[in-house]
């Protein structure tokens, strides 16, 4: 961008473009599926048809295609953290392998709708994220020239709610999970 005086505007106008977009793509498939729509996309589609079972195989091969190749940088950081003469074991690499692979059996059976994991996840850490922690770096870093103002009960009560909304919405996610 030439000029970084219009960035603003760009943002605005962009966001705005986003906005619109999401919206019209929620009416259409609102007015296409109704109220009755499932939390995962593989769930809508028709099984009885052909098109339906080629994509509902589809979506279940990529990720299984996948696996190995997403696992295998996490496999070489634990290989690389362990002593040289392990490490090098082809032995020890497969147990490794299969140590990741039963972990992730363990976790699918555990949370068996994936929603409900990322709702955990981001009921913790999103809100840890993007509320609590910058709250207490800036409260750490301004400590020095910080009164009893308006600016610091604003930040302790966005602190109170970030953390009633982090517990809240962890219960509720564990409570929906074994319900």
């Amino acid at each position: 961008m030439k000029s970084q005086f219009h960035f603003t505007k760009v943002l605005l106008v962009s966001f705005f473009i986003t906005i619109l977009t999401y919206m019209a793509t929620a009416i259409v498939a609102y007015l296409m599926y109704g109220a009755n729509v499932e939390s995962s996309i593989t769930l809508n589609l028709p099984s009885n048809q052909v098109a339906g079972a080629i994509a509902i195989y589809t979506t279940l091969l990529i990720p299984i295609t996948r696996y190995a190749l997403m696992m295998s940088p996490v496999a070489a950081s634990i290989e690389g953290a362990l002593p040289q003469e392990y490490a090098s074991s082809t032995h020890v690499r497969i147990l490794i392998r299969i140590a990741l692979l039963v972990s992730t059996v363990m976790v699918a059976y555990v949370f068996p709708y994936y929603e409900t994991l990322m709702a955990i996840i981001g009921s913790i850490f999103v809100v840890l994220g993007s509320f609590i922690i910058p709250c207490l770096c800036y409260l750490k870093i301004s400590r020095s020239r910080r009164r009893w103002g308006y600016e610091t009960t604003t930040i302790i009560l966005i602190l109170i709610f970030s953390a009633a909304a982090a517990i809240i919405g962890t219960y509720s996610s564990i409570l929906e999970l074994f319900l």
